[in-house]
């Protein structure tokens, strides 16, 4: 299968040859295969045996050349191709950062994003987009991130950029993850709540793209580019801070 070059997407010299992320320049720190049991806690179907594998995380990928590293900034990627556990849509595991906001950009394919802050039963907030090439995401300290490739035929390749100092874990596995799951139904995709939880509020709309705007994030430009161009701009971004949407 041919490379597809994914620089104009990512800003990074990187490619993507149809079964893994390559690149002459950039050497990650690790690359770690997510399969069904180290998901499974926060699956719809604990029965589940395969897809044997749900995604691929390239961690640190900026370790040896330094660009971003010597701005602060780690780069890790998602790498998940199409497939279903049962009737739910591979999904990446729920991660949040207490402290810091994060920032992810989808850079090949597309699907759904699931943005949850969860504090008690009847403090709970969670809202659903649905992402593309291109899309940009800002991700406040404090909130739940799922990433989950809706497409039938298209790989899902999304970058995440945050603060090196800052400390991202898996959560919510004691909650089965979020508190909705994305299934197909009927040749569509639908949203079916998780019952582990006893209450659940609805899901929320969000204008994301005010949120960019706000913080002088250019849509067409790759986020990568945009750091390396005026980094100061997004200084405040990569703070710790109490912001929420």
């Amino acid at each position: 299968m041919a490379k597809t070059n994914l620089k104009q997407s990512s800003g990074l010299p990187l490619f993507f040859n149809g079964e893994e992320i390559q690149s002459e320049e950039y050497q990650p720190k690790d690359i770690s295969i997510i399969t069904i049991e180290d998901i499974k806690p926060q699956l719809l179907n604990l029965d589940l045996d395969c897809p044997e594998t749900f995604y691929v995380k390239y961690k640190d990928i900026d370790n040896q050349l330094g660009d971003l590293k010597n701005m602060g900034l780690r780069v890790n990627l998602y790498l998940m191709k199409p497939n279903l556990a049962g009737i739910e849509f591979v999904k990446s595991k729920a991660t949040k950062c207490s402290k810091y906001p994060r920032l992810f950009e989808i850079i090949y394919g597309g699907g759904n994003v699931l943005l949850q802050k969860y504090v008690s039963p009847i403090e709970n907030r969670i809202y659903r987009l649905q992402i593309k090439k291109g899309s940009k995401l800002l991700v406040p300290p404090g909130y739940s991130i799922c990433l989950i490739n809706t497409r039938q035929a298209s790989t899902l390749i999304a970058l995440e950029i945050s603060p090196r100092n800052s400390r991202t874990r898996v959560v919510l596995e004691d909650k089965r993850g979020m508190s909705y799951y994305i299934i197909r139904k009927n040749a569509k995709v639908e949203i079916v709540r998780n019952p582990a939880y006893k209450i659940i509020n609805n899901i929320e709309d969000l204008d994301i793209k005010k949120i960019l705007n706000e913080k002088n994030i250019t849509k067409k430009t790759p986020i990568i580019k945009q750091i390396l161009r005026n980094y100061e701009k997004f200084d405040s971004i990569f703070k710790e801070s109490d912001m929420d949407f």
